[in-house]
């Protein structure tokens, strides 16, 4: 194989990764991810992948994407009318 790795070689981008456990946690994991209809990859990155980075931008930069397109926008002159727009207090920013 040379220099590429066994998923490179076999056309996958994927790499493999090593959990250290007993063998009754390997079991009860194993049982688990039979009950959902998963292998072991699977079943963990299906908790992990949550908290991965998201492609897309969530529904709350996609209202500021769009609010900015319609001119929704706040116009400011400085730090302090941008703060003073936003409500908040002098004494907060000095």
């Amino acid at each position: 194989m040379g220099a590429q790795s066994h998923a490179q070689h076999h056309g996958h981008d994927k790499a493999k990764v090593t959990i250290d456990c007993t063998v009754d946690e390997r079991a009860y994991i194993k049982m688990l991810a039979a009950k959902a209809h998963m292998n072991l990859s699977e079943f963990i990155l299906s908790y992990l992948r949550k908290d991965f980075p998201q492609d897309k931008p969530n529904k709350e930069t996609m209202q500021a994407i769009q609010d900015t397109k319609d001119g929704k926008t706040t116009r400011c002159e400085s730090l302090a009318d941008f703060w003073d727009k936003m409500g908040v207090k002098p004494s907060a920013y000095n």
